[in-house]
């Protein structure tokens, strides 16, 4: 376990603009829903990201617009009830190449449109991050499709990150959330299956790929509340975007949020902590980065 960072990143040089540090597109939010993936793209900005769009159903577009300035939005195909439109995977085939990453899931609800965007996605030779309803979609297709392996399932074309918490990892792997020590063994075969990198939230956080395994050891109970997952997701697919490795964006983001959490926790406490205060102490996690 660690209190430093576990990645050194490069200062930024002096001609540096935007576009080099990376275009996201950030797929998620449903009626209901829609404050998860934009404190998502917050967590993505405040962390370094160059440029974040999100991709959200059209009748939610005003709310996540309104939510921040800092981010773009594109407005999908909605079914009328607030979610994915039936053309919604259409539009994310024909859009999606044109990102560097792509982080999917807070908000994004179950239906059988979002299902399709998940398929489209899993086709895409882009780096992907998979989190919240993305992850409790490829645990219904695994449902369904008892006899399919993880590489069945999972076949990314591209570096991939799985940021399940302990009851998304259960609905993965049919392991039990308080069963921590199980649900790692699960994850290390996962990774095996499929060359991911899985994030096993909680305390303490879990890393794992294919025959590696680190602990964080930043964070705090505090940050067991709503929306901070959907922020650690804007932040591992900014450091993907930034030009780190799977394994190494994985890693460094989860030691930034908890110590984003930790340095929020310091002036609200535990008990009163929460996710968009994660947020805001992230640029104080962030120049711990830029002093090392």
């Amino acid at each position: 376990m660690t209190r430093t960072p576990p990645v050194k990143i490069e200062s930024r040089k002096v001609d540096a603009h935007k576009g080099v540090f990376g275009r996201l597109l950030l797929v998620g939010g449903c009626r209901g829903m829609s404050g998860a993936i934009s404190m998502s793209a917050l967590g993505a900005l405040r962390s370094g990201a160059g440029l974040v769009t999100i991709a959200v159903p059209s009748s939610c577009l005003d709310i996540v617009a309104g939510f921040h300035p800092g981010y773009m939005t594109c407005p999908f195909t909605d079914d009328g009830s607030g979610s994915w439109g039936t053309d919604a995977h259409a539009m994310l085939s024909d859009i999606g190449h044109t990102f560097d990453v792509i982080a999917c899931g807070p908000g994004m609800s179950t239906s059988n449109n979002a299902s399709l965007m998940l398929g489209e996605l899993l086709e895409q030779s882009v780096p992907l991050v998979l989190d919240a309803d993305a992850l409790n979609l490829l645990a219904m297709r695994r449902q369904n499709s008892r006899t399919a392996t993880w590489a069945d399932l999972l076949g990314c074309r591209s570096e991939t990150v799985l940021t399940p918490h302990p009851k998304e990892m259960e609905r993965l792997s049919g392991v039990h959330s308080r069963d921590r020590s199980s649900q790692i063994q699960a994850a290390a075969e996962i990774t095996k299956q499929t060359k991911t990198i899985l994030v096993l939230k909680g305390g303490p956080t879990v890393v794992i790929a294919d025959g590696m395994t680190w602990v964080n050891e930043t964070g705090n109970p505090g940050m067991a509340t709503a929306g901070s997952g959907d922020v650690l997701t804007g932040i591992i697919a900014s450091f993907l975007g930034q030009g780190l490795s799977g394994w190494n964006a994985a890693r460094l983001g989860v030691w930034v949020h908890g110590k984003a959490g930790d340095i929020g926790a310091q002036r609200f406490g535990h008990a009163g902590l929460i996710a968009t205060d994660i947020i805001d102490s992230l640029p104080d996690a962030m120049k711990i980065l830029e002093s090392n």
